[in-house]
């Protein structure tokens, strides 16, 4: 898993360095919250989550943006219903985009996530498990300053567990994520 984490920071990064030697880059950190809508392969729940980004929107129609984030718990602790949470992911994303005008961007997301997840019930173990695999994701964002945008998204991580009632209680297999979250963005110049 870090290999794989350090091998899409390494492309990434690789990605940034060339494309900003060929124009100017618009380098960006931001910080997004909302609802994650967790599911299981048995259940879905939606908690409160969020993440920081860092970002490069490196040519007219492509940028690039890697997050780091979490999720709460779903569920009460030491009680009979399952509790679940992301604790923590990182994405790595490609970001084809296009400038309606000098405020209003779209943007579509393509990459990878590797997300890490918990899962208990009652006086069962608490139970851990780590996924990589495809993310993307749709956003609109409105720059309401030269240096500072907002924006509203719905993204999703990995693929459905295939799982059953019976089987969680004692071999989880992680989670999937849908997300919608608004968010404030920093651009650098």
């Amino acid at each position: 898993m870090i290999k794989k984490i350090s091998n899409m920071t390494l492309a990434l990064g690789m990605i940034f360095f060339c494309a900003g030697n060929a124009q100017a880059s618009d380098l960006y950190v931001g910080i997004s919250a909302g609802a994650f809508n967790l599911g299981t392969g048995v259940t879905k729940k939606t908690v409160g989550g969020g993440f920081v980004q860092v970002g490069d929107d490196f040519s007219e129609y492509l940028g690039a943006e890697i997050r780091l984030g979490a999720s709460g718990k779903t569920g009460e602790e030491l009680t009979t219903q399952p509790r679940t949470g992301i604790d923590y992911f990182a994405a790595a994303f490609l970001k084809p985009k296009y400038d309606f005008n000098d405020q209003w961007m779209g943007y579509a997301l393509l990459g990878v996530a590797t997300l890490r997840a918990s899962y208990s019930q009652g006086a069962l173990p608490k139970q851990t498990k780590t996924r990589t695999g495809y993310a993307y994701g749709l956003g609109l964002q409105y720059r309401f300053a030269d240096n500072y945008a907002l924006a509203a998204e719905y993204s999703h991580m990995l693929g459905k567990p295939k799982t059953d009632a019976v089987a969680i209680k004692t071999n989880f297999k992680g989670l999937e994520s849908s997300v919608f979250t608004l968010g404030l963005k920093y651009y650098f110049y």
